[in-house]
């Protein structure tokens, strides 16, 4: 059972709704060169963990763990000169997601709390908020630059819930090759919540994986490197990845797994790109010198 950790715990949780799996795969999908390839391949080292299957239906669920990074990535596969290419598929996600709950102490006041380890991987994000739905003309940066030692939780003294009906997020990102960078800003109503956690969704920030996967006698090599022997696909890995993983990125509508304990995500309202010269002020929370 060791082996199929991994895919379960980040498939575990899956929404009920998705209890009714889509029946195993059509027959006859893959093609008869690719029909070599369906199977479980595990690798890694000391300090990782890498997963993946191909499932006969040409979808596939890749699952890494190393140092801070946990990700899982899902999309379709096919036969492509003397491999396959794995092509990931992921639906549009916020780039901050926020978590509002209510804490009756609090009273009128509303605090923000920075989840210091996910932003630390933010190339530069910023933070605004105001009464109405009118964006504020500046963005302030959250930290100060070349920050290298990040705490858990940051806290920005509690504000008047008046003051914060809206918030904003954002961070800077190259859009397309060769074009200037923009900030990219979400923007959140608060409602029905005085205490709000925002984190960094850094897999939404990384580029789609789109790479080639080729067997050598049952050895599959990922990209050149060697990532494990080909295995039969245990059927609770199946469930587990298609519920937990491959439904979720491929099925517009389908959400995401929550992990036990975990409240939904504030919808954001709206995604928009504003210049980088709209950062402007001291960061709300200075590197604390050596």
């Amino acid at each position: 059972m060791h082996h199929t950790s991994h895919f379960l715990r980040n498939a575990r949780t899956a929404a009920a709704a998705l209890a009714t799996l889509v029946a195993a795969s059509s027959a006859g999908a893959v093609t008869p060169a690719e029909s070599g390839y369906v199977g479980e391949y595990r690798g890694g080292s000391v300090d990782t963990v890498a997963q993946l299957a191909l499932l006969d239906d040409n979808t596939y669920c890749f699952a890494f763990t190393g140092g801070a990074l946990d990700m899982v990535a899902a999309g379709r596969w096919k036969a492509e000169g003397s491999g396959v290419r794995l092509q990931q598929v992921r639906q549009e996600e916020t780039l901050f997601p926020a978590f509002a709950r209510k804490v009756d102490a609090q009273g009128a006041m509303v605090e923000f709390d920075f989840h210091g380890h996910t932003l630390s991987n933010a190339r530069a994000p910023v933070f605004a908020v105001s009464a109405d739905d009118v964006a504020p003309s500046t963005l302030r940066p959250l930290f100060s630059e070349g920050n290298s030692n990040w705490s858990e939780s940051y806290k920005l003294p509690p504000m008047p819930a008046e003051s914060v009906r809206y918030f904003y997020l954002g961070d800077v990102v190259d859009e397309s090759p060769g074009k200037p960078s923009v900030v990219k800003v979400v923007q959140y109503r608060l409602e029905g919540g005085n205490s709000v956690r925002v984190g960094f969704d850094e897999l939404q920030a990384m580029p789609l994986m789109d790479q080639r996967a080729e067997l050598k006698g049952q050895v599959l090599f990922l990209s050149g490197s060697r990532l494990g022997q080909r295995r039969p696909l245990n059927p609770e890995v199946l469930k587990a990845v298609r519920s937990g993983c491959i439904e979720p990125a491929l099925k517009p509508g389908v959400p995401r797994p929550l992990r036990e304990g975990q409240n939904k995500p504030l919808p954001p309202l709206k995604t928009f790109t504003v210049r980088p010269s709209v950062i402007q002020g001291k960061p709300f929370f200075e590197a604390v010198r050596n």
